[in-house]
């Protein structure tokens, strides 16, 4: 389902800062939200984020991921790249 699709990353910091990227790969959304947890010195709220399969898994029966750090900063992962939707 998503070998030709791009996802977006949005992160909304607890300082009220936002961000939004478009990766290619989950692989790259993952990495990313690991650098997020090591920059922001916080951890995932709900244990241990999910392994690139698992984050498949949960797109393939879900519209979007969404996950919570401790210092309240959260993120979102959509499988659709919304600003190619835009255009």
């Amino acid at each position: 389902m998503f070998t030709a699709m791009n996802f977006l990353l949005f992160v909304s910091f607890s300082t009220g800062l936002l961000h939004n990227a478009s990766h290619t790969t989950l692989d790259a959304v993952r990495e990313s939200v690991q650098q997020l947890l090591k920059d922001e010195d916080s951890r995932y709220e709900n244990g241990k984020l999910l392994s690139v399969c698992g984050l498949k898994k949960h797109l393939n029966t879900h519209d979007d991921y969404t996950g919570h750090l401790s210092n309240g900063t959260w993120f979102h992962i959509q499988p659709r790249d919304i600003f190619k939707i835009l255009k």
